[in-house]
């Protein structure tokens, strides 16, 4: 990883999310989301809502990552687009793109994570979802015991 600060490479710019998510921690992405902000994400069955479930959400997720690279970034009027390459579990290589988009105080309402690759995302989400029971309860995440149609 070739980064410049934190955890952005050269080029990418630290904003609140990135500093949130280097931080690990609840009070820094509070500081980021705006109160009615939305979690949607490849590794959750349904969104998240609500300044404070999803920053202990995000709290915990960004916990699971050995390491995590900011690589790419693109604005488009209130839309963040920044791709990402982790490592978690051990060495499970992962990539992704997060969508923000923010309110006119600039705080983020929505956030969008698109993990890749699917067997990558399904044992991420199985770990996240066992690291987050008791926080946000069950049937958030995967869970190869339950199948659904």
């Amino acid at each position: 990883m070739s980064q410049s600060a934190g955890n952005t490479a050269v080029g990418v710019p630290q904003v609140d999310w990135t500093r949130a998510f280097d931080a690990r921690s609840q009070a820094a992405f509070i500081q980021a989301f705006a109160p009615d902000v939305v979690l949607e994400a490849t590794l959750i069955t349904r969104p998240i809502k609500g300044q404070e479930r999803v920053a202990q959400a995000m709290a915990v997720m960004s916990n699971i990552y050995e390491s995590l690279e900011f690589t790419h970034q693109a604005t488009s009027g209130r839309r963040t687009y920044l791709e990402w390459t982790a490592l978690a579990l051990g060495g499970l290589q992962l990539k992704g793109v997060t969508v923000l988009v923010r309110d006119e105080q600039d705080r983020i309402v929505t956030v969008a994570i698109h993990h890749r690759f699917l067997n990558e995302s399904l044992l991420l989400s199985e770990h996240a979802g066992k690291q987050l029971l008791d926080v946000l309860g069950p049937d958030l995440f995967y869970d190869p015991a339950v199948r659904t149609r």
